[in-house]
């Protein structure tokens, strides 16, 4: 807890100066380029003019940013796996490029790429998680250099300012080393790495495995040594805590629900540095576990509090969400047509969804879902 407590003093410290200097920088080079705006006199067009105009650079830096992410994971020796903007994701399977849809909460955008071949521990890493902010960076000083050697163009002088601004200011908040809200940024992640081996390890295996999956393998053919948490792993560090995570995801694929289910509170209980996103991500399995076990109400409604239901519902584009909603409403409160809807989302997001291995997965804890109905009615 000590580390924990020494992190959460270090953001603390860190994120005003952040900020601060984000404010610096937009109140003196934005001032003009709003200046400039207000010449013509504030109407509805001015501002909804500076709306679009913001989203679609702010769009254009999250494009930039992954591409950072896959050119400098290319050159460090990196396979292309994925690459999303918002929910439009391009996966390579094997047998080509497709495009899909899939969510991350949390995240506007993620570049997922195949690591080189190592020994887990030692492989480039420096480069490909800093790739986001170094291109952002290299957009924004390129804008403010046209920008000031241009002629002033009202449009485009707009559009280079605006560049530059968000350029750095993406810039900032993914390079500097932050823990914000439960998410690591990309430069705490490096410190991580470079600190410590076991991270390494950590991140080669999370990004190995995601090849593998996006290729169509599932969880449960994989060698089991690649889910051992390190015996001096730190739990306070987010990127070792994500292998307790795949262990249990690792279990429930292979139908090990007693195991998945300690392996789950021992994470929720002992692993502070785990990520707000893994914490409900293991609540939401503890539910199903118990729904497909005692199925005791009373610590159904436990698990089931109103902040997971906020999160099941911010993630119900989810196979998982709509498999353990399905085995909500059929197995505790024996809603038939509810469960149905369900199921109807369910296959319709597959539809869209990107990782085949889990389409299957998903299908057969179904299945598994509707053999406890059965039963039940049947006693």
């Amino acid at each position: 807890m000590g580390k924990k407590k020494e992190n959460k003093s270090k953001n603390n410290i860190l994120l005003p100066i952040v900020f601060a200097i984000i404010g610096a920088v937009c109140g003196f080079l934005g001032g003009k380029a709003i200046g400039e705006r207000l010449e013509d006199g504030v109407n509805l067009w001015t501002v909804i003019y500076s709306i679009v105009l913001i989203y679609i650079v702010i769009l254009v830096h999250i494009i930039v940013h992954e591409a950072g992410h896959l050119f400098f994971g290319k050159i460090s020796g990196y396979g292309y796996v994925s690459f999303r903007i918002g929910k439009f994701m391009f996966i390579s399977d094997g047998r080509g490029v497709k495009l899909k849809k899939y969510t991350v909460v949390g995240t506007m955008g993620q570049c997922l790429m195949m690591p080189p071949e190592s020994d887990e521990y030692n492989y480039p890493y420096i480069l490909y998680n800093l790739g986001g902010s170094l291109a952002n960076i290299i957009l924004a000083l390129l804008s403010l250099f046209l920008y000031k050697i241009l002629p002033e163009i009202q449009h485009l002088s707009s559009i280079l300012i605006n560049l530059f601004i968000i350029g750095t200011i993406f810039a900032l908040i993914n390079g500097i080393p932050l823990n914000i809200g439960g998410i690591a940024n990309d430069g705490y992640n490096i410190v991580c790495l470079i600190k410590d081996r076991e991270s390494r390890r950590a991140v080669w295996l999370q990004l190995y495995i995601n090849g593998l999956i996006t290729r169509g393998t599932r969880l449960r053919d994989m060698p089991e040594d690649w889910f051992q948490l390190p015996g001096n792993g730190d739990l306070s560090n987010p990127l070792i805590c994500t292998i307790g995570v795949l262990k249990n995801n690792y279990l429930c694929d292979k139908k090990q629900f007693d195991d998945a289910k300690q392996m789950a509170e021992f994470l929720l209980q002992n692993a502070p540095g785990m990520l707000e996103v893994h914490k409900n991500e293991l609540l939401c399995d503890l539910l199903f576990y118990e729904i497909m076990g005692p199925c005791r109400r009373e610590e159904i409604d436990k698990i089931y509090t109103k902040q997971l239901k906020k999160y099941i519902k911010a993630t119900s584009s989810y196979l998982a969400r709509r498999r353990l909603l399905y085995a909500y409403e059929l197995l505790v409160k024996k809603d038939k047509e509810q469960a149905q809807r369900q199921l109807r989302e369910f296959e319709k997001a597959t539809r869209t969804y990107p990782y085949t291995a889990e389409i299957e997965g998903e299908r057969e804890l179904i299945d598994m879902v509707n053999k406890k109905a059965e039963l039940n009615f049947n006693t």
